[in-house]
């Protein structure tokens, strides 16, 4: 049996329809796995607000992360964005995750199992370089989307420690 062809993205309402719909198919998997629901990970969604011209041209991950920041008394949130261009080549997920290690090793950071996501040392280095304030910095949840061919090829989902990769189908539970 064949797939119809995802449309490709032009805006950001494209970006975000394909996720959404991504997310609508798996509802009994991001419930029972990251045990939140359906409406959270919209929210998440929701804060894609800006659509970058290279997602139609290069494979390019997308990557938001929802951060507390507290400095004393006083507790903040915050969003970090971040989006790393790739190669133009054809990628699976384990490519993508050996060209993330790759960049980490660059960077001197550690080899990580789920590069796909923001770690807390990418987040202590966008501290230095000024890109976010400093002070005691907590991750509580992130998305990242893979954009190939001016599709959304992947979607990750963390809330809290769980964290979820979809396709077109489930591809992974961890």
């Amino acid at each position: 049996m064949l797939f119809p062809k995802k449309p490709e993205i032009k805006n950001i309402e494209d970006v975000k329809e394909q996720i959404i719909n991504m997310i609508l198919n798996q509802q009994k998997q991001i419930k029972s796995n990251l045990e939140t629901s359906v409406s959270v990970v919209q929210n998440l969604v929701s804060e894609i607000t800006e659509f970058n011209d290279s997602w139609t041209k290069v494979p390019n991950i997308y990557r938001i992360a929802w951060i507390y920041n507290t400095d004393g008394d006083t507790v903040k949130n915050i969003i970090f964005k971040d989006n790393i261009e790739l190669p133009n080549v054809d990628h699976d997920l384990e490519l993508i995750m050996k060209m993330l290690n790759h960049m980490r090793d660059e960077k001197k950071l550690k080899v990580s199992n789920m590069p796909l996501f923001m770690h807390p040392d990418e987040i202590f280095i966008a501290q230095k370089e000024g890109r976010l304030p400093h002070g005691n910095i907590s991750i509580v949840s992130q998305i990242a989307v893979v954009f190939q061919k001016a599709r959304v090829k992947y979607v990750g989902i963390v809330i809290d420690r769980n964290y979820l990769l979809l396709q077109d189908r489930l591809i992974n539970i961890f």
